[in-house]
């Protein structure tokens, strides 16, 4: 092999190493808790990654809710992740399917015959009560999804994840949300916290970057967020773009030096100031 025909090869792996790095349908690594309340008809979705805030306009995307959320006031809640269709294909299946009332496990019978189901991750819930979920086979080792309910609360979750720490980190979730009173809010938040403090995303700590300027305690991510909707909130044109009871969004981007490093610390200190304030 010759000098140049040595380095056009060399760049032409340099540059596929390149690709697959930035490619964002390998980025979309997380865990999330999606819940709904039977009684009241209200639905929450919550979720944390460590992919950095910038990273997400390549997929292209406002952030991490955008592309993964599916929300359906007064109807169900759903979770697309892992190898994120960054097409929102799926997303919108699953939006259009869930206001059609079509059941959730027949929901993943239809996402099935996407060509990278394999490396997708689902997690749905609707007011009915009914669950489905799905981690493909390519997602890695600790990748799962839990379905449960509060039976006397009329409250059903699941939660899921993938390039975790370990399977604990969503079962340590799970009986966190169980075990939680309060509001589902306040169980939704109790599983991320649980989540977070069992290892979370395996690929974070408080020494990757971006590194901030707040302090940083136990850092398994880089944004996080929880969404909130009631029956009667108003939907948008998508998916996920309504106008919800409350949206809290956490990121690399927008932690103040005064909060913490760690987002889904940061998302607890928000998300009591704004109980605080008569949420």
């Amino acid at each position: 092999m010759t000098r140049d025909s040595f380095g056009r090869q060399a760049r032409r792996i340099l540059s596929t190493l390149v690709l697959l790095a930035l490619s964002p349908a390998l980025l979309s690594a997380t865990w999330s808790v999606i819940a709904v309340d039977t009684r009241t008809g209200q639905v929450i979705i919550a979720s944390a990654t460590c992919v950095a805030q910038g990273r997400f306009a390549g997929f292209p995307a406002q952030g991490l809710m955008d592309i993964q959320a599916i929300v359906v006031p007064g109807v169900a809640v759903a979770a697309a992740q892992a190898a994120v269709d960054n097409t929102r294909e799926n997303q919108r299946l699953i939006y259009r399917e869930l206001k059609a009332g079509t059941p959730p496990d027949e929901i993943i019978d239809m996402l099935s015959e996407d060509p990278r189901f394999a490396g997708r991750q689902f997690g749905i819930v609707d007011l009915q009560g009914r669950c489905a979920g799905h981690s493909g086979s390519g997602n890695g080792d600790a990748s799962l999804h839990v379905a449960d309910s509060v039976p006397d609360q009329g409250i059903h979750f699941s939660i899921q994840g993938n390039i975790l720490a370990s399977d604990d980190v969503v079962h340590t979730a799970v009986a966190a949300f169980k075990s939680e009173g309060g509001t589902m809010a306040d169980r939704v938040m109790a599983a991320m916290e649980a989540a977070d403090a069992e290892g979370g995303d395996r690929r974070c700590t408080c020494e990757s970057e971006p590194v901030l300027e707040a302090p940083c305690e136990g850092k398994t991510s880089h944004v996080a967020y929880i969404l909130v909707a009631d029956p009667d909130d108003t939907e948008g044109e998508s998916f996920n773009d309504g106008e919800y009871s409350l949206f809290i969004d956490v990121t690399d981007e927008n932690i103040q030096p005064g909060e913490n490093a760690n987002p889904v610390r940061t998302l607890r200190m928000r998300y009591d100031r704004w109980k605080a304030g008569g949420g």
